[in-house]
């Protein structure tokens, strides 16, 4: 019985130093890179953007990017605005971001499945699917405030599924 008992408390004290070493390794932290973004003013000619020409103000902010060891990545933008300007009109659309997304990267069929929530920017190309599975035919960048989720193609560069939940506007439509 003596021994029964010497036996159990030695795998409880084996077992309560496994987890003490194992507990580092559990919470390991990301990799975190904080990236300012500095005041930038960019002129966009005609056909580049929208079908007229247009300046972007961007007041600056920062993007956090946290690479976790399973392959997910995190954004989050702060305090990050852009102005729109149709530079024939002067109408304006104001466009704060302040979003959180997560992505996972899958290497083997090298798709990019994500989300993302808050008030943000995202940008088709042609060829890409956008929201509620409608092909984009032309250069399209929506201001949404709500939620996305989105598989990208990071050999193509395209977006190959897109789900909106929440509101969205076109920036080009809003400035015309």
């Amino acid at each position: 019985m003596k021994q029964l008992i010497r036996t159990a408390r030695g795998a409880v004290i084996a077992l309560a130093l496994a987890l003490v070493v194992a507990a580092p390794a559990a919470a390991a932290q990301p990799t975190r890179t904080v990236i300012d973004l500095d005041p930038l003013t960019r002129q966009l000619p005609a056909g580049t953007f929208c079908d007229f020409d247009v300046t972007v103000q961007r007041p600056g902010g920062w993007l956090s990017i946290m690479d976790f060891s399973d392959g997910r990545e995190a954004l989050v933008g702060h305090a990050v605005g852009r102005i729109y300007t149709n530079d024939a009109t002067g109408a304006t659309f104001a466009a704060s971001t302040s979003a959180h997304e997560v992505d996972r990267f899958d290497p083997d069929s090298t798709l990019v499945r994500g989300v993302v929530t808050g008030e943000f920017n995202f940008e088709f190309l042609p060829g890409d699917v956008g929201p509620d599975g409608v092909v984009i035919d032309h250069l399209l960048e929506l201001h949404i405030q709500g939620q996305a989720t989105y598989v990208y193609d990071s050999n193509t560069s395209a977006t190959l599924e897109f789900v909106l939940q929440g509101t969205a506007t076109d920036i080009c439509a809003a400035i015309s």
